[in-house]
């Protein structure tokens, strides 16, 4: 899965886009998708603190960010 599939998918769920970020700034209590050179990021924003998890792989770091905002 890449950025635009995922965008799709999330798209076809019933999940309100105040949920997640995809490499758009953060927002408190939503789910941000980040790439930082070679490195995708995921993590929770509330109240400025992150729960951060790094991803070598696009494809990795995409299905991780779907199964945690569908969920």
């Amino acid at each position: 899965m890449n950025v635009q599939e995922l965008r799709t998918a999330l798209a076809r769920c019933p999940v309100s886009p105040d949920r997640y970020r995809i490499l758009e700034p953060t927002a408190d209590f939503a789910w941000c998708l980040r790439r930082v050179g070679r490195t995708w990021l995921v993590f929770y924003c509330e109240r400025g603190s992150w729960a951060l998890k790094r991803f070598k792989t696009e494809s990795h770091a995409c299905e991780y960010f779907f199964n945690q905002v569908v969920r």
